[in-house]
Order: structure tokens, then C-alpha cells, then sequence
């Protein structure tokens, strides 16, 4: 862990978050933030999560520890710099020392940026890539509601510009101080939110056990994610046994973490199109084109690959390709691209708009050029295999 410096408003920049994960922790969550110094947070969430009574119960906790809060509503999935402009906004404007994001990862992005933004002058385009945010920002507090997507531990922020290209905004001071997971929040989560969740969470462990940046520490987070996640999920979405809650969400943070520190591939670069051009949520995107690029990377990769099949199986001679689209069927994606409404002709356009994601690209343990893109999409668009 880095040193810790203190910031110009007197909290402390630490790299790891302070985690509460279990069933009825956000009790706890008002003392925990008045212990931070925050005393007029900014909560941010959107209308269902409201709806579903995770803001009252937030704000229930809150009041009693002192603090004054106040609500914003506006949050959305895939959040634009707009978006994150009028959430600034409404920070500023409010005279907030906190936020605090209730949510998934979207929401949870969101509050990052625009906590980055509010201690910065100009644009959020102008901070594009890593390290941009430099001044210490407004501390930022993660209430999970879903299965956390990585997003609760990163310092760095996904969101998309006016065109609906995603982008990533970073800076230490990004990085959520505490995070409260509560079990008892996916007993009021959509089944479609919980699988696409679940989905983005084993592929950002798959992906970091692949990755070049790939350390002795991500590969130890990434098998208890893939292990796990690939034993409890099924029972616990699609089953509906609700007893496997606690280590599905501990399996989706060792994916995290995982992530955060060997960073993803290019089962990205393929899913982010996906999701800006067709509107597929960010973990279905990802798992529709998986098969095809881990098909791709197994002659790169062959003991990894191996080893990734016997995680997702605990068999020997399951072809890791193969035993993520059997376990993907099991949690109830089935379709292939062309069941979500991509054509054919769609598909050049798509691997042009996978090559601009450099970065994952980089990290995958072969290159790929324009014209394989193209193929891994027509595999994944027809689910047949076609070597790129």
C-alpha cells in the first residue's frame, strides 16, 4: 500500500478501501461516513434502486450519525459526460463534502468522476486516461447494490463521451474510501441485472488471469473469482438460493481486484461497442463475444487456458471456451449476437469502433488486428468457431 498523504480537506488517500460485505452491514454505514469528516453528503443513485428501498434504508442509517444529506436521482446505466457535468453541478451547488453512491458500477462511476471533476476546472474529456485527476477530490463512499463490479475498488472511472464512445477518467483520489456491500440487496435486484453483473465479474477475473500485466497477487484473486463464481452463481441467480449470496459477492470482489490491478483484454475491446452501438449491458456484451476471444488466446496461453477450463468445471479436459459458454447457458444467455438484434453488416463497423480500445488491447497476450476483430465478432455473432 502506498503511503498515505492528507488531503487540503483532511482526509486521509489510501489505495484500498474499507469494506463491510454481509447481510444488514448498511446499518452501520451513517457512523462509519461521520467517521470520515463528512458531515453534507451528496447521495447519488437512480429511481429503481430508490424504489426498491435502498435509498430509504441508506438515508435511515445516515440521520442518526449527524450527518445532512441530500438526494440526486439522476443517475443512469452508462453514464455520459453530461451526466457527470450535472452531477458536478448539483455538488457544487450544494455546498456536499461527500457522496455517496448507491448503485452498481454505473452509479458508482459516476459519483468517481464527478467527485474528480468537482476539484478540477474544465471539461471531463480534458482528464481522459490514467492519472488525470490530480487534485485531491470530495472522499466517495460505494453502497453496492448489485454484485460489485470492480468498480467499488478502482480508482478510475468508465463513462462515455457524446458519441457513445466509452473513455476512462483516473486518479488516486478516485479510489471509494468505504464500500458496503449488503447481502440482502440482491434479494431486490432484477434477475437480468444480477446475471449481467455476475457475467462482467467472471470475465474481469478470466481476463486478468490472461492478462500480460498478469502478478502472482491477480492470479491468486483471480482463481478464488473464477472458482467461486463459477460454483455459486448458477444456485444462487438462477436457482434462487439466496444462501450463496455471500460468496457470489466475495467471489465478484477477488474479481475486482483481480481487474483493477492486471486490467482486461480484448473481450472488452469487443464488449464496450456492443454497448455503445446496440445498447447491450456492459457484462451480457462481454459474455456474447468471451467464447470466441478465449478460443483466440488459447494457443497464446495454453497452460492458463487450461487451467481457467479446470476452474470453471473442475474438470481436467474441459476446454475453457467451452465450459464459460456451458456455464453462461446455465445462468440463462443463450443467444448468440444475432439473437440481440446484430447483422452481419453491423459487424465491420463494430471491430473499426474495438480497435480505438488500446489499452485492453495491449494487455491481451497476442495482437490482433482489424480484420481478426471482424472475426472474432462473426464467431461470436453465429457462436461457430473461426480462427482469426
Amino acid at each position: 500500500m502506498a503511503v498515505p498523504t492528507l488531503s487540503s480537506a483532511g482526509w486521509t488517500a489510501i489505495d484500498t478501501p474499507e469494506l463491510h460485505v454481509g447481510s444488514g452491514v448498511l446499518a452501520g454505514l451513517g457512523r462509519a461516513v461521520a467517521d470520515l469528516g463528512i458531515r453534507r453528503p451528496l447521495v447519488i443513485s437512480d429511481r429503481t434502486v430508490a424504489a426498491a428501498g435502498w435509498l430509504d434504508r441508506t438515508l435511515a442509517s445516515l440521520g442518526p450519525a449527524g450527518l445532512d444529506p441530500r438526494s440526486w436521482l439522476q443517475a443512469s446505466c452508462d453514464p455520459d459526460v453530461a451526466l457527470v457535468e450535472r452531477c458536478r453541478e448539483a455538488l457544487l451547488a450544494g455546498g456536499h463534502d461527500g457522496l455517496i453512491a448507491i448503485g452498481g458500477g454505473s452509479v458508482i462511476d459516476l459519483a468517481k468522476a464527478a467527485a474528480g471533476l468537482a476539484a478540477h476546472p474544465g471539461w471531463l474529456t480534458d482528464y481522459e486516461g490514467l492519472g488525470g485527476f490530480t487534485n485531491a477530490g470530495m472522499p466517495v463512499v460505494a453502497v453496492a447494490t448489485t454484485p460489485p463490479s470492480g468498480a467499488e475498488l478502482s480508482r478510475h472511472a468508465v463513462v462515455a463521451d457524446s458519441s457513445g464512445r466509452k473513455f476512462a477518467v483516473s486518479g488516486r483520489w478516485l479510489a471509494p474510501r468505504l464500500v458496503f456491500v449488503d447481502c440482502d440487496a440482491l434479494a431486490t435486484l432484477a434477475v437480468d441485472v444480477a446475471i449481467d453483473s455476475v457475467l462482467d465479474s467472471m470475465l474481469h477475473a478470466i481476463e486478468a488471469y490472461l492478462a500480460r500485466a498478469a502478478t502472482p497477487y491477480t492470479d491468486a484473486c483471480a482463481r478464488i473469482a473464477v472458482g467461486t463464481l463459477a460454483a455459486v452463481a448458477v444456485p444462487t441467480i438462477a436457482g434462487g438460493d439466496r444462501s450463496g449470496a455471500p460468496a457470489m459477492v466475495s467471489g465478484c470482489l477477488a474479481a475486482g481486484l483481480a481487474m483493477i490491478n492486471a486490467n482486461a483484454g480484448v473481450v472488452h475491446a469487443l464488449g464496450y461497442p456492443l454497448t455503445s452501438q446496440h445498447g447491450l449491458p456492459h457484462g451480457r456484451a462481454n459474455a456474447l463475444v468471451a467464447p470466441a476471444a478465449l478460443r483466440a488466446l488459447a494457443p497464446a496461453v495454453p497452460d492458463r487456458y487450461a487451467e481457467l477450463g479446470r476452474l470453471l468445471t473442475a474438470d481436467e479436459s474441459t476446454d475453457a471456451a467451452e465450459a464459460f459458454l456451458t456455464w453462461r447457458t446455465e445462468l440463462g444467455v443463450s443467444a448468440t449476437l444475432s439473437g440481440y438484434g446484430v447483422s452481419l453488416t453491423d459487424l465491420p463497423q463494430l471491430a473499426a469502433a474495438a480497435t480505438a480500445y488500446q489499452p485492453v488491447l495491449r494487455n491481451a497476450r497476442r495482437t490482433f488486428t482489424e480484420a481478426q476483430l471482424g472475426n472474432l465478432y462473426r464467431s461470436a455473432w453465429a457462436e461457430s468457431e473461426i480462427v482469426p
